[in-house]
């Protein structure tokens, strides 16, 4: 079994620290119940995915991040552990996003895009984020939106699931995976993904032991194996607690299989 995580970082002490200072992010240690002082540094990332048996981590930064080349390069050197996620980090300036999703996408292991709403406090639907959803489109892109209430203590309602349709049905060739677990609107994305084959969720930052029972039941479905995905978010929450309580989940052989990494590895071509 392949075992992937749709949402790592790789972050030095002071970026860690510069986050948690974030008057936004205030919360954010005691939300986790982890110490983010030390950061996750590339290493320390892989060694962490080598003892919590994870193979391949999807390590995210900035589209417009000095440090995305040099993200793309260590990808390149991790002999397949690691593909690379870029955010949509400037939506005020979508020219300028898509120019460089453009330029990232040239590099093979650029395999996922990441809309997070919640730190612009842009609607996931605005128009602002559509040239990006459009050039995601072209270039067999996924795109990962944050939905649900947010941890960080900023509005939600940019967040909301219902404004998803909009993006599924302007944009029918994209797939579109809901990041950080949508609770507590799990009730009604399993009623969108019944209704809208490519879209899928993933449980970042959101531990497995709390998923909603309606959602496990559908992911041990014949209609929802597949279509939730694992993610930690690690360090935010630390990737050890994520995969215990991952396999921790009722799930028969095949579903866990979908759900740890066999689902990913589809959408992301591995």
């Amino acid at each position: 079994m392949t075992v992937v995580d749709l949402w790592v970082n790789a972050l030095s002490a002071g970026v860690a620290a510069a986050f948690v200072a974030e008057e936004a992010n205030s919360g954010i240690e005691a939300l986790f119940g982890t110490d983010l002082g030390a950061g996750s540094p590339m290493g320390d990332l892989l060694a962490t995915m080598d003892r919590c048996g994870v193979d391949v981590g999807v390590v995210t930064t900035g589209l417009s991040d000095p440090r995305l080349d040099a993200l793309l390069e260590a990808a390149r050197e991790s002999d397949g552990r690691l593909v690379v996620a870029a955010v949509a980090d400037r939506p005020a300036k979508p020219v300028e996003q898509v120019a460089a999703l453009r330029d990232a996408a040239a590099h093979p292991l650029l395999r996922l895009v990441r809309v997070t709403p919640l730190v612009d406090q842009y609607p996931l639907n605005h128009r602002l984020y559509y040239p990006l959803y459009a050039c995601c489109a072209e270039l067999g892109l996924p795109v990962s939106i944050n939905v649900g209430v947010p941890g960080p203590r900023v509005r939600s309602a940019c967040q909301h699931p219902e404004l998803l349709e909009d993006v599924l049905i302007d944009f029918p060739q994209l797939v579109v995976i809901g990041a950080h677990m949508g609770h507590p609107y799990e009730a009604l994305l399993v009623q969108y993904m019944l209704k809208w084959p490519r879209l899928y969720l993933s449980n970042s930052a959101y531990l497995a032991r709390y998923m909603d029972p309606g959602l496990v039941s559908f992911m041990g479905s014949s209609r929802g194996r597949g279509r939730v995905l694992f993610a930690s978010d690690h360090p935010f929450l630390p990737l050890d607690r994520a995969v215990a309580a991952a396999r921790e989940l009722p799930l028969d052989p095949a579903s866990m299989e979908e759900f740890l990494g066999g689902a990913a590895a589809r959408i992301l071509g591995l």
